[in-house]
């Protein structure tokens, strides 16, 4: 059975607006980050998108997300957690490694200062999707997780990725799934309105 995942970032946190470093470590939702939460969830409402299922990371602004998004129980699942940004956590941006020349990530960089491998956190989401969708009858999911972890399975795919584009708060990736085939089909966001289709 091919079923349809929504896989979206969370809404704005208080760290976001402060230019700190969000991981592991947690901070709640901004009235903008409820507001795009709101705009995602008027999104499904009017493209006629029902979920079968809902899930979030277990931390608390994926999990917020979630619950303003859909009316579903929301089952937490630690695969769909943040990259650990170790000693940087909580700390300011402007303090964390300089990417290697011509990477599009942290790669390893992190991993000295107690931080994990971003293809590792890559390979950890895609894992947390296949188990849980191999396992449900769900035609429809929702799950909510982190900018750096959708990064990561960017990273690890060989999916025709815009390279002008990043994740701002709340973006969806819309994916088939089907024998462990995850496609990414559309790129969404819902407080701009901005649809990117992926070619095939």
């Amino acid at each position: 059975m091919t079923q349809t995942l929504y896989l979206m970032r969370h809404g704005e946190t208080l760290f976001n607006t402060q230019k700190r470093v969000q991981g592991w470590c947690d901070s709640p939702l901004t009235d903008n980050g409820i507001a795009q939460a709101q705009a995602a969830r008027q999104f499904f409402d009017e493209a006629g998108i029902a979920f079968d299922a809902a899930y979030s990371s277990t931390q608390e602004r994926a999990t917020d997300t979630a619950k303003i998004v859909t009316d579903l129980p929301v089952t937490q699942l630690k695969g769909l957690k943040e990259m650990n940004f170790g000693i940087f956590e909580a700390q300011p941006e402007m303090l964390l490694p300089k990417h290697h020349v011509g990477a599009t990530s942290f790669e390893d960089l992190l991993v000295p200062f107690g931080g994990e491998d971003i293809r590792e956190v890559g390979r950890r989401v895609r894992q947390t999707i296949a188990e849980t969708l191999d396992n449900s009858r769900a035609g429809t999911t929702l799950m909510v997780s982190h900018g750096a972890a959708m990064w990561g399975l960017i990273q690890t795919s060989d999916w025709e990725w815009p390279m002008d584009l990043r994740l701002p708060n709340c973006a969806i990736l819309e994916f088939t799934y089907d024998k462990g085939e995850l496609d990414l089909k559309r790129i969404i966001n819902p407080v701009s309105k901005a649809i990117r289709d992926i070619k095939e």
